[in-house]
């Protein structure tokens, strides 16, 4: 899985959507200490096109799931999880949101994040000879340009304050799966 490098685990890493936002923050972080494969429009990926984004993935240990487009995390997460169900040397981490939760305002995001959800816990908890690590994040406001307008005076986390708890996450013991891990700004910043 992983070789070593100056001491620690090296992991080659796959992230989609990293040319901004959580994406970018991301690379930013974990390139200093691994090998990471950026995948966007800016680089010729498209998430809408699945198989080459699995493709590059699979040659991964962890896959970093954040570009959205409607139900494509979704399909994502599953190809994925099928291919790597039983291999305890991979992690999939699914950047989710807050707006999955029932009560949170519903828009066709949160919808699409809630399908997300469901897809990622049907998966964990249905198959007794999974050996994935699957870590799902929910951050609350993030800001990026992703933020709806309206959102404008809520308080947000930076992308590189969720790059962190994904860095924390991924540093624990492959036997250590956090499963879900919700994250908001409950101040002004």
């Amino acid at each position: 899985m992983c070789e070593i490098a100056c001491g620690e685990f090296s992991m080659k890493i796959a992230i989609t959507g990293h040319s901004k936002g959580i994406g970018k923050a991301c690379f930013d972080l974990l390139s200093k200490e691994h090998d990471v494969v950026g995948m966007s429009r800016s680089n010729g990926f498209d998430i809408n096109e699945i198989k080459p984004i699995i493709m590059t993935a699979n040659s991964c240990d962890v896959f970093i799931n954040n570009a959205y487009s409607g139900t494509k995390q979704s399909e994502l997460f599953d190809q994925l999880f099928n291919l790597w169900r039983t291999d305890d040397t991979k992690t999939i981490v699914n950047i989710n949101s807050r707006s999955k939760y029932d009560g949170v305002r519903t828009s066709l995001y949160g919808a699409d994040k809630k399908h997300l959800d469901h897809i990622a816990q049907s998966n964990v908890f249905s198959d007794m000879n999974k050996r994935v690590r699957v870590i799902n994040i929910n951050p609350g406001y993030v800001d990026t340009d992703m933020v709806p307008p309206r959102a404008k005076d809520y308080n947000k986390l930076s992308p590189e304050t969720v790059a962190e708890t994904i860095k924390w996450c991924l540093d624990k013991p492959q036997e250590i799966e956090i499963n879900e891990l919700s994250i908001w700004s409950t101040w002004l910043q």
